[in-house]
């Protein structure tokens, strides 16, 4: 029985075990109410693939309406509102929030560069895994004054789904907390 807690426990905290720290100073987010987000998806890989190799060879794909939502819907309404979502739990004790504020003095820049969607096989499942950076930048301005670099982070692997896309929003809901966590240490 105390191998299966410590198990569950291990697994669960798979989300934060991958976080990266901030680099830089950040410290300038400190008393902000509002910081303005974006989620960009420029480039993305699909487990080191070319999204269209990947749609190319997923079955889901040669419905129309899915692949059209893959690349619009799921990410607009799934996958970046589930990732904003939770990093605003994890920041809302510093009475903060990240969202579409482009008044904001502050903007958030999270670029996805590689989703591996993972497979569905029951109890044989392997969560999808997501890469990238953030960039914490002044609105309006490109040069970042700090960063957070991230590889492989998954959801829990309790979490097993058939469907792809909901696979990928429970870890867009990790790289979420991932960013929450980072900022609510900001001192």
């Amino acid at each position: 029985m105390k191998k299966l807690i410590l198990f569950v426990l291990l697994v669960g905290g798979i989300c934060f075990a991958q976080a990266q720290k901030i680099k830089g100073d950040a410290s300038c987010l400190k008393g902000q109410s509002k910081i303005n987000i974006m989620v960009v998806y420029d480039g993305v890989t699909y487990d080191g693939d070319s999204e269209a190799k990947y749609l190319k060879e997923e079955d889901k794909a040669k419905d129309p309406e899915w692949k059209a939502a893959w690349t619009s819907t799921f990410r607009t309404e799934k996958w970046s509102p589930r990732l904003i979502k939770d990093l605003n739990k994890e920041i809302s004790s510093k009475k903060m929030e990240c969202g579409d504020f482009a008044d904001a003095a502050y903007t958030v820049i999270v670029n996805i560069k590689d989703i591996d969607p993972g497979t569905f096989a029951g109890p044989m499942s392997v969560p999808c895994k997501i890469s990238g950076n953030v960039a914490f930048v002044k609105t309006n301005e490109k040069t970042p004054f700090a960063t957070i670099e991230f590889k492989g982070i998954s959801h829990n692997g309790f979490f097993m789904t058939p469907v792809i896309e909901d696979r990928v929003a429970e870890a867009m809901s990790c790289v979420g907390e991932m960013i929450g966590k980072n900022i609510s240490k900001i001192k």
